[in-house]
């Protein structure tokens, strides 16, 4: 179905994953469908569907209150299979900062999202599953609260994230992480509520300043605080999420990792000696989450590369 050529193309990173899936499956899109996808949402039964970015040229973001997902699970494109970002770890293609970044993501948004149903569900819960470990549950917490609510003074009401950096509860730089992973999926969270709200909302309520709100609007400016899977290049959550792709069926984030980077860098995580390296993970792995992951007896459908579009974000 394809060649040698076309998948060492793929493999370099010069063939995105819509046109070597596309070539797969046989349904050839021009290069003008793929470059006006980006831009314009489009919904057909053979095609896959983009989802539109709502980022305005100049970086700034209008307040929308529609959710979008989390970044949720990882795409290996060396087998072609969605895994949990733990086990992406597991393999050496995710660091273990990058990992623990994009899990926080999930949890100060509302809670730890099963890659293989979609659920958001508790910190405990996942660990139950085998999502996630205990140490890294550990990790976790502060960025549950952001989500769940700090406990005030008796009688007081739970502080949200950007209260809790007020009151040096929450370290200025994990809470202002938070603040963001939250308006970048949506909206910052009312812990009162565990509802959405506007930046002009969270002013008038005074849970933060003007000042605050504005730094959270500049999304081009956000800090690179990961490490893309597949570049081995540093990025900002939000070029993360520019960069995912989204499961049609689940309506999933998956972020594209290798262990050689698209750039020619070799992954520095992707060590043998490490614990849990892909030496001693990998072989183990996919037979349990390629079959769980997609076409596990639970599951009424099969994964195809039609149920996956890469995409702008899109809320």
């Amino acid at each position: 179905m394809i060649t040698k050529s076309n998948f060492e193309q793929y493999r370099a990173g010069t063939l995105s994953l819509t046109e070597f899936a596309d070539m797969i499956s046989n349904k050839n899109l021009s290069d003008d469908v793929l470059v006006t996808s980006r831009q314009d949402s489009f919904s057909s039964l053979s095609s896959p569907r983009i989802r539109t970015s709502s980022w305005s040229k100049s970086g700034s973001y209008s307040d929308s209150l529609e959710e979008t997902s989390p970044i949720a699970a990882i795409f290996d494109t060396e087998n072609l299979e969605k895994i949990s970002i733990s086990e992406g770890i597991k393999r050496g293609i995710v660091d273990t900062i990058t990992g623990q970044r994009l899990l926080e993501a999930q949890a100060c948004t509302g809670g730890i999202i099963n890659p293989t149903s979609g659920q958001k569900i508790s910190l405990q819960d996942a660990v139950d599953q085998a999502i996630i470990d205990h140490d890294m549950s550990a990790r976790l917490k502060q960025a549950h609260k952001a989500y769940s609510g700090f406990d005030g003074v008796r009688g007081q009401k739970k502080l949200s994230a950007a209260e809790a950096m007020k009151v040096n509860w929450l370290p200025y730089e994990a809470g202002q992480r938070f603040l963001e992973f939250q308006y970048l999926t949506g909206g910052l969270i009312d812990p009162e509520t565990q509802s959405r709200i506007t930046t002009e909302e969270a002013i008038r309520k005074g849970i933060i300043e003007g000042r605050a709100a504005q730094k959270l609007r500049d999304v081009n400016n956000y800090p690179k605080i990961l490490t893309c899977p597949k570049t081995k290049l540093k990025i900002s959550y939000k070029e993360a999420v520019d960069r995912s792709m989204v499961e049609d069926i689940t309506g999933l984030r998956m972020l594209e990792a290798a262990s050689v980077s698209s750039k020619g860098i070799s992954s520095p995580y992707n060590v043998s000696s490490a614990p849990g390296s892909r030496s001693g993970s990998r072989s183990g792995s996919r037979s349990g989450s390629r079959r769980g992951s997609f076409d596990g007896s639970s599951s009424s459908h099969s994964y195809s590369f039609q149920s996956v579009s890469s995409s702008s974000f899109g809320i």
